[in-house]
């Protein structure tokens, strides 16, 4: 299982000293990675000795260290996880703590109270009501966007699961050993595929999927506005997929149509 960098504070000392080491390797200074992080030089050469006991670091001397290719991916997944951390903060909690758009339920006259709702994964707005709200910025009739500021409160929100419903590689049959009527049986909500053979499974079945390109990321970032998915997918991608539910924090499950 892939460990999640923002877990614990100490993945994100293991992942800085991975960091430090990359920039710096084969030659660096345990005095001066353990100042740039604030802890000390003890510390950093016990963290130095579990990560080349785990393959991320290798040693060939007193000093001399380099990043392995597994040090290398898990830096690389690190990075992408705070990248992806970076952008829900920008554009989910700063980006719109001003003003939110929504889309209105009824009639809504600028200076409105609205109660705000997520339903099917759109943010609604209800004049009047109670709850997680805040003031319209401008007129909207019933079916309008509507910009809402002042907000108070918490939007009701409940995240939904990904079904994920592997297919095998082309190296491993492909789509031919799929049993159409199972698929079919496995579709729920919003329908994305990626990966031909999964998009050849389902044109087997009978069925257009909802989403064809960035399919995990439109199937992670609608459940976690409450709306359920399948992400029907070839079996080597699944990981991929895996990997960035877990990050967001969404449950999933697995179905394997390639075992019999």
């Amino acid at each position: 299982m892939r460990r999640m960098v923002l877990k614990k504070k100490s993945e994100i000392t293991r992942f800085q000293i991975l960091v430090e080491t990359a920039a710096s390797q084969p030659q660096i200074k345990q005095s001066e990675i353990a100042a740039s992080l604030g802890i000390t030089p003890q510390a950093v050469s016990e963290y130095i000795k579990n990560l080349i006991e785990g393959g991320f670091l290798s040693s060939s001397g007193r000093g001399q260290y380099k990043v392995t290719p597994l040090g290398v991916e898990t830096i690389i997944d690190g990075a992408r996880e705070l990248q992806d951390y970076s952008k829900y903060v920008l554009n989910n909690v700063v980006g719109q703590v001003s003003v939110w758009p929504a889309i209105a339920s009824s009639p809504v006259k600028k200076g409105d109270r609205v109660a705000l709702t997520m339903r099917d994964g759109i943010l609604y707005a209800d004049a009047g009501g109670e709850g997680a709200g805040g003031i319209a910025t401008c007129h909207a009739a019933r079916g309008e966007d509507v910009g809402v500021k002042d907000l108070q409160g918490l939007i009701p929100l409940v995240r939904e699961s990904v079904n994920i419903v592997k297919v095998p590689s082309i190296d491993n049959g492909g789509s031919r050993p799929v049993d159409g009527k199972k698929l079919h049986a496995e579709l729920k909500g919003l329908v994305g595929v990626a990966g031909i053979e999964a998009l050849a499974a389902l044109e087997k079945a009978g069925m257009e999927p909802d989403v064809r390109f960035g399919a995990i990321e439109s199937l992670v970032e609608a459940a976690i506005k409450g709306v359920k998915g399948t992400l029907v997918i070839t079996a080597d991608m699944a990981p991929q997929a895996v990997q960035k539910l877990e990050a967001s924090g969404v449950a999933y499950t697995i179905v394997d149509l390639g075992i019999k």
